[in-house]
């Protein structure tokens, strides 16, 4: 029973972020489509590098990390049927750590993507940064008490004269949006990291009854890292509320399309 608690607590913390990256995937795909739709293919193609760019990696270096072998990699090669980058992986499967490592290969670009922009925050925006502050959390209510104060603060920060004063805020807004825009991944990233989702919770049980005699790992993460939840938690809700004030922006009737909107650009990373 005390297994199946700490893995629940574990479990609880990974939802938390699992919901989170869906809902950046439903802000970014939006943002997407409009850039697209505003800019046209051929600008679109030209500003797609570096987002495109941080997108494969994601996938290659948890390919990496995971043993995967990658047999073809392209971080930036637009094709005519849309695809900007391509990460070609093959894996054992019958090797449980491969199996369970295409889930953080499929959802590579959020999380890679999310640590770009959070680094670009803390070197061209440090006022916003500085924000973060390490919370102690004794219950459910102080977690999301400090979780709303530290992103008030990083919001209200955001908004301020100071800010936007310095040349420093418009490179990150450049960056973000082109970054941002290809966070969102593609029908075959979901397809491949659902073929790892399900052995997640698998991975967590039995690591929890394999080490429960010793220590208790849910007990341990709730004592000592419910700080760092709720730092990371802020700063991936405030990527979240950035990149949607940026969609809802572009559309505003002053931002007229210059092109009819197309089906955004898939990227691919199939497993053999």
């Amino acid at each position: 029973m005390e297994a199946l608690i700490s893995s629940g607590i574990i479990l609880s913390f990974f939802g938390c972020f699992l919901l989170l990256a869906l809902l950046l995937q439903l802000v970014t795909l939006s943002l997407r489509r409009r850039w697209y739709a505003l800019l046209g293919e051929r600008s679109w193609i030209m500003l797609a590098a570096p987002g495109t760019v941080v997108h494969e990696t994601g996938h290659a270096l948890f390919c990496l990390l995971f043993r995967h072998k990658i047999l073809e990699m392209k971080l930036f090669s637009p094709a005519p049927d849309g695809t900007m980058g391509l990460v070609d992986h093959s894996w054992d499967p019958k090797s449980f750590y491969q199996r369970t490592g295409n889930f953080f290969i499929g959802t590579g670009p959020i999380i890679t993507g999310s640590c770009v922009i959070a680094l670009l925050t803390v070197f061209l925006m440090p006022e916003v940064w500085e924000e973060l502050e390490l919370p102690e959390v004794y219950s459910v209510s102080d977690l999301w008490a400090a979780l709303f104060s530290q992103l008030c603060r990083m919001v209200r920060t955001f908004f301020s004269v100071r800010v936007w004063n310095k040349w420093q805020t418009w490179v990150w807004v450049v960056s973000t949006l082109l970054i941002g825009s290809h966070v969102t991944l593609s029908r075959e990233d979901l397809k491949n990291a659902l073929r790892g989702i399900w052995l997640i919770p698998v991975t967590v049980l039995i690591f929890d009854f394999a080490v429960i005699w010793y220590c208790n790992p849910g007990k341990l993460l709730l004592e000592y890292g419910s700080g760092y939840l709720v730092c990371t938690l802020a700063v991936l809700i405030f990527i979240i509320l950035i990149l949607g004030s940026f969609t809802l922006l572009l559309h505003l009737p002053v931002f007229q399309e210059s092109a009819p909107e197309k089906k955004s650009a898939r990227r691919r990373t199939p497993g053999r």
